[in-house]
């Protein structure tokens, strides 16, 4: 049984929806504010009053006097700068991060490459970034409510360790999240990217008015983070959304996890690159793109459609928008969702890849949840690892008041 709620709980739970309906208007007041939310007006101006001392709301002008007269209201406005998040994405080549305000905006922003780093030391690369995000916000007087990370693999979310990375076993076995709370002395959360990603959509991107949809990464891999009545699912060991495993062949392509028939095997854009690299020479347009000892690109795929190289256009139009498609089937049968949400470089093929993996689902998926599900290309841009981390800081901290209202 839930222990009883105390009064700080009480105050800090009141105090969480002020700020959330702040920060959703441009401009509201007291009086507005404790009839929306249906708080006592005593209880709104003294919690108010604590948000502007703690920085997340400021004063911004006078409002319109009521038809009875009177003394002119206060108006309120959110304050992006009342804290920073520190934000870092680790690959297997490079650490991007940036500082973030609570706005989503990046302040500060830094990459430096760990290629060629052995053990662990992009461990002290890690480091480094964040000891420089900490001095950029004490410069710029900003109060920083945390840090996010974001890993490719399996992360026990609740220590921060980094469990196991298939594309990347640099740091599999170190808890990072204590590592760099015990030397910055800030909360500290850290979770696989392809979660990140879902709550970066559903912060700021497609996901804000879904209750439940797939953030569907097509990379090196396949994985997604999954989002189910408002809830991001880890699953018991983590593993949950490793649909990049799940098997559609039983005896087809090795995969890196060592399996066979992997659905990554056949519609990531690893997969796509490598099977038109197979068939490079019999491509009509493609194989006088490509420069001797240079590697394939997505582009150099999209530019040989565009100049009329059918090859090229079945292999990464057809034969991906099947296997594309066939997987997400799977998942709008399983899950129902109301959107799946595809990132990555295959989105850059654009409306047609869109139409072949629609062509799929109206094929072969359940009637009833393929009418209801959206397959969009994210919005979020180059900087969604970035966003991701923020947005699990963001997320955790309204989740755990005493975060966002500590020493307070």
């Amino acid at each position: 049984m839930s222990s009883p709620l105390t009064a700080t709980d009480i105050r800090h739970s009141n105090k969480v929806r002020i700020l959330q309906y702040i920060k959703l208007k441009t401009e509201t007041t007291k009086p507005e504010i404790a009839k929306e939310l249906k708080i006592s007006i005593p209880t709104v101006s003294s919690l108010v009053d604590s948000l502007v001392k703690d920085g997340y709301v400021k004063e911004c002008g006078k409002g319109e006097s009521t038809f009875h007269g009177g003394k002119r209201p206060q108006l309120l406005t959110f304050n992006p700068l009342g804290r920073g998040i520190i934000a870092v994405h680790i690959s297997s080549t490079v650490i991007t991060g940036a500082l973030i305000d609570l706005n989503a905006n990046s302040l500060y922003k830094t990459q430096k490459s760990i290629k060629g780093c052995k053990g662990k030391e992009s461990l002290s690369v890690i480091e480094s970034i964040v000891a420089e995000f900490v001095k950029v916000a004490n410069e710029l007087e900003i109060e920083l409510l945390g840090i996010g990370g974001g890993v490719p693999g399996l992360v026990d979310q609740n220590s921060g360790t980094i469990q196991k990375s298939i594309h990347f076993n640099d740091l599999t076995g170190v808890n990072l999240g204590e590592i760099l709370s015990s030397k910055f002395q800030l909360p500290v959360w850290i979770d696989n990217e392809d979660n990140n990603f879902a709550l970066a959509e559903k912060w700021l991107g497609l996901g804000r008015d879904a209750n439940s949809f797939v953030s569907l990464i097509t990379d090196i891999g396949i994985g997604a983070g999954i989002i189910i009545d408002d809830r991001l699912v880890r699953g018991v060991d983590n593993s949950f959304g490793e649909v990049g495993h799940t098997i559609i062949s039983f005896d087809g392509p090795i995969c890196s996890c060592g399996n066979r028939g992997c659905w990554e095997t056949y519609a990531s854009s690893s997969a796509l690159l490598k099977q038109i690299e197979y068939q490079l020479e019999y491509t009509s347009i493609l194989k006088d793109l490509v420069k001797e000892n240079d590697s394939l690109t997505v582009k150099q795929i999209i530019k040989a459609i565009e100049l009329g190289d059918r090859l090229v256009e079945k292999i990464a139009i057809k034969e991906l928008g099947k296997y594309l498609g066939l997987g997400i089937v799977n998942l709008v049968n399983i899950f129902n969702p109301e959107m799946v949400i595809l990132y990555g470089e295959i989105n850059q093929l654009g409306d047609r890849l869109l139409k072949e993996i629609q062509y799929w689902l109206d094929e072969r998926a359940l009637r009833a949840p393929a009418n209801r599900v959206k397959i969009r290309f994210s919005t979020l841009g180059e900087n969604v690892h970035i966003l991701g981390a923020a947005a699990l800081v963001n997320m955790e901290s309204f989740n755990k008041p005493e975060y966002l209202f500590s020493n307070r």
